[in-house]
């Protein structure tokens, strides 16, 4: 018994060990990004005498032949000012005739355009990134990275904000230059130095070809090229904080007419009913990583429509969050189960079976505090119908701890009605690199209801979800993963598409590659089990 105990000792000391001492090298040196001091015209062209003092990227082949020359020459420039980062390429084409730039379209992803972007570590922290892409045509494409760019589709483009871009086709390809407010990029700040993580491509349609600075891995698969945990480090000297405040008001008048039978039956009797609508909503830096928003009797009239969908199902349809006061870092406040079960879940404010409920207003601050994520939401909704005035709070904090990519958090939530009704949650949950690429990922969540006595910890009103998993498509790849939700969970302001169920599975898969010789990119094998 005794060598029984020192054997878990010593691995247990091995394990730790190996979470303590490992820190991915990125083997790359840091890129220092020039800064110019010249004009810069936003035209695409990128001809000005400033750009010249600056280099362009080595960029090499990520597909369909990974390592090798690209196709079509790329050349991309970064550099900045005191307010503006400018990212410059130069797409060039031996047919350009055969570009593919069919959309104008704000925000469209489609593979049939060619595309040039960036993706870009803000807080250097590893896991989220901005997203910014063009295409021959000058479409703006925004998105946030969240999650280091795992699972279906780690990508949000419903977020928005303020940037510039330009493009330009001729007889040499295409030319593109895009220029960003650093007051739109939130960072940390140490005595002018930044350091953020960067990434480049170019895609070009009819040839399945991307083009990327710096290489990445193949074993990342799809969504390697949006890993901010693969992405260069690069350094801006002489950068300071801004705490930029936006400012929007807005007016609503409208008038609506009834029609109704008169008592003789002779004639329709018009009843007039006027609307006024006035509100407020303010965006204001409180530092460079910091942000607050403040809004007074909410409009979300503006937001983009849900896509149609038919249920034919028994559980729940989910429809994710487009309205833009719930977007920035929106991956604060993310207390994930797996598909679309969490414990918070924004589109319960606001919206009740499908119709507006009108928002007295609220307050929103998110960003990161040294080594913290912050999230912290209150709004306060007024009563509708049979629908009681409800307030709605969040706090959602996370620290990165032991390396880069481990971190454990915690989050507080509560649906509190006029009246005295209430549900309130709390979780715990830790994402866990043990070594390598392999990750231990945990959740803990409990809900607390007026009308039930519950103990802590206790497992009926819980939600318990535990995976581990080797993130890789090269080599041998796993994942093992329990899931269970107890007979009185009830997450009042969360989404949960089943009660009461245990689950438990898991998959293995052994991948390669062919070589440059084949016209496949990977041969997998794949064993699923549930």
């Amino acid at each position: 018994m005794n060598r029984m105990k020192d054997i878990v000792f010593l691995w247990s000391v091995c394990w730790l060990l190996q979470i303590v001492l490992y820190s991915p090298a990125r083997g790359q040196t840091r890129y220092t990004v020039t800064r110019i001091s010249g004009p810069v015209k936003l035209d695409g062209l990128s001809i000005e005498p400033a750009w010249q003092t600056v280099k362009p990227l080595p960029v090499i082949m990520q597909e369909p032949n990974y390592g090798k020359n690209p196709s079509e020459k790329t050349e991309v420039r970064i550099a900045y000012d005191d307010d503006y980062l400018y990212v410059a390429a130069r797409c060039y084409d031996h047919d350009p005739s055969k570009i593919q730039a069919p959309s104008k379209k704000r925000d469209e992803m489609s593979l049939n355009n060619d595309w040039f972007g960036i993706i870009i570590d803000t807080f250097n922290d590893k896991e989220n990134a901005l997203a910014f892409f063009t295409t021959p045509a000058g479409l703006r494409l925004d998105m946030t990275v969240f999650n280091d760019a795992q699972g279906d589709f780690p990508l949000n483009s419903s977020w928005n904000t303020f940037w510039d871009v330009a493009s330009q086709q001729n007889e040499e390809g295409w030319h593109t230059e895009m220029r960003i407010p650093l007051s739109s990029l939130r960072f940390q700040d140490d005595n002018g130095t930044v350091v953020m993580g960067f990434i480049t491509w170019r895609w070009i349609a009819r040839k399945q070809e991307v083009v990327l600075f710096p290489q990445i891995s193949q074993q990342w698969g799809f969504w390697g090229k949006f890993k901010p945990s693969q992405a260069r480090e690069i350094v801006f000297n002489g950068v300071h904080s801004r705490n930029p405040l936006y400012i929007t008001p807005y007016l609503l008048g409208g008038i609506s007419r009834t029609a109704r039978l008169n008592e003789a039956e002779t004639a329709y009797d018009h009843r007039d009913k006027p609307a006024r609508e006035i509100g407020l909503d303010v965006k204001y830096g409180l530092t460079s990583n910091l942000t607050m928003d403040v809004t007074v009797n909410t409009d979300f009239a503006q937001v983009e429509a849900d896509n149609q969908q038919i249920n034919l199902t028994r559980f729940s349809l989910f429809f994710p969050e487009k309205r833009l006061f719930f977007q920035e870092r929106s991956s604060n406040f993310e207390f994930n189960f797996g598909g679309s079960d969490r414990l918070f879940y924004s589109r319960r404010i606001g919206i009740q079976d499908g119709k507006r409920v009108p928002i007295y207003g609220g307050a929103r601050m998110v960003g990161r505090v040294g080594h913290w994520d912050v999230g912290f939401l209150s709004m306060q909704t007024a009563p509708l119908d049979s629908l009681r005035s409800e307030n709605f709070s969040v706090l959602r904090l996370r620290r990165q701890i032991v390396n880069e990519n481990t971190y454990v958090g915690g989050i507080l939530t509560s649906r509190l009605a006029r009246g005295g009704n209430y549900n309130s949650a709390y979780g715990l949950d830790g994402v866990i690199r043990i070594f390598s690429d392999d990750y231990l990922t945990l959740h803990w969540a409990q809900t607390f209801e007026n009308n039930r006595s519950n103990h802590l910890f206790s497992l009926q009103p819980a939600r318990i979800s535990m995976d581990w998993e080797r993130r890789t498509l090269k080599g041998l790849g796993y994942l093992f993963y329990y899931s269970r939700a107890g007979k009185l969970y009830n997450p009042g302001i969360g989404f949960e598409r089943r009660e009461n169920f245990s689950r438990y599975g898991g998959h293995l898969l052994f991948g390669w590659l062919p070589g440059e010789k084949s016209s496949l990119l990977r041969h997998q094998i794949y064993l699923n089990g549930f």
